[in-house]
């Protein structure tokens, strides 16, 4: 049986049973019911999240479109190990309790101290991050599927670091990692906008649209979007780019939570929260760190009104970062009285010393500029290779 086909007869089934009364329901149920896990998505963009050729996708934005039931179904039908995370471990409960109360109906192959549902054919753990460092005792436990409910609750090094053990000895198993979750509601979740910006950005410069697939691959420590997957070579490896996508989800796409008036709940909640949950909108509610000096809409303003032919005058001063090696850059910002060039940047790879990162920074600079280096750690370096007159910043 296809998937739309089950779909369809789910659907014809759903109708019939809202005519029988709760004790022939529960017959009903009984008699269906075996120990082989069932699952089968819902119409609309819970499907084509399950269907996806997607390497990375974030399925969600707004509440109630069937996030955690999407991790569950494709853990269950689609993969032999998989592992769903959530940030905080007392978060898992309700994960685990819809699989085994809700949809599976059993505890058979549950083992509450490892966290580990063990079927004949597939197993499911269920992991957390509650701090950060606690992704390390996860290092080396690969799996073949690896789902992360309220994506914008991690960390983004804890993200990274976990994918890194998507891998698979089967033959002809599919690996993917499938992303749930609400828009973020604190600063730390905001990199999830940067990761998916074609999707979640409106001011990235190549929109692209729901369910579209993007390739990324990583060129020198950074995301780098490529034409297609087709392999490349970086620093003389072939490196295969990742797919990665974006496909929104709201209660609307639900008809179970609809009947049950959840709609009307997210209406009522206060804003920002309501147009975060309801609307799935990542522009709402998020703030500044309060450690962040120059708020970030001050940035975007500044950038708007950025034009590429405002420089007037000499250029009176630089801003200078320094990456000595490593997977940074070296960056150099010119200013020209009011307006600032575009910024210049060289890999740490091509600055490994204080005289290279000189270099490249003299290079940069005329009309006697007086040059602000960040000093402390690696760029004290380029004081003493250069005779020019520098400040320390």
């Amino acid at each position: 049986m296809n998937l739309a086909t089950a779909q369809d007869q789910i659907s014809k089934i759903s109708g019939l049973m809202a005519l029988l009364n709760d004790t022939e329901r529960a017959e009903i149920d009984d008699l269906l019911y075996d120990e082989t896990p069932i699952w089968v998505p819902l119409p609309g963009p819970q499907t084509l999240a399950y269907e996806s050729d997607a390497d990375i996708l974030y399925y969600g934005g707004s509440a109630g479109g069937g996030k955690t039931d999407l991790l569950l179904g494709l853990a269950l039908n689609e993969h032999k190990h998989s592992i769903i995370y959530r940030r905080q471990t007392t978060q898992l409960v309700g994960i685990q309790m819809r699989l085994l109360e809700e949809i599976l109906r059993s505890r058979k192959g549950w083992n509450g101290q490892t966290d580990i549902l063990a079927l004949p054919d597939r197993k499911i753990e269920f992991g957390s991050c509650n701090n950060a460092g606690d992704e390390l005792k996860y290092q080396g436990r690969p799996h073949d599927f690896c789902g992360f409910d309220e994506i914008s609750h991690f960390l983004e090094s804890q993200f990274r670091f976990l994918i890194g053990w998507l891998r698979t000895t089967i033959y002809g198993q599919r690996t993917r990692i499938v992303c749930a979750g609400n828009p973020p509601i604190n600063p730390e979740g905001r990199w999830v906008i940067n990761y998916w910006g074609p999707w979640l950005d409106d001011k990235h410069s190549n929109p692209a649209r729901s369910g579209e697939l993007r390739w990324f691959t990583t060129i020198d420590g950074r995301d780098e979007e490529v034409p297609d997957g087709r392999p490349i070579t970086i620093n003389d490896r072939t490196v295969i780019p990742m797919s990665r996508t974006f496909i929104p989800s709201s209660v609307q796409d639900n008809p179970f939570l609809l009947k049950t008036g959840y709609e009307s709940t997210l209406q009522a909640l206060p804003e920002p929260l309501r147009s975060q949950m309801l609307l799935g909108d990542f522009k709402a509610g998020v703030e500044d760190s309060a450690w962040q000096l120059i708020p970030t809409d001050w940035v975007d303003a500044a950038m708007d009104r950025w034009t590429e032919d405002g420089k007037k005058g000499p250029m009176d001063s630089a801003g200078v970062d320094v990456a000595r090696g490593g997977r940074d850059k070296t960056v150099v910002s010119t200013r020209f009285g009011t307006w600032y060039d575009r910024i210049k940047a060289l890999p740490g790879a091509q600055t490994p010393n204080g005289a290279a990162a000189a270099g490249f920074v003299v290079s940069c600079i005329r009309d006697k500029a007086v040059v602000h280096v960040d000093a402390l750690g690696v760029g004290g370096g380029n004081h003493r290779a250069s005779g020019d007159q520098w400040s320390a910043g």
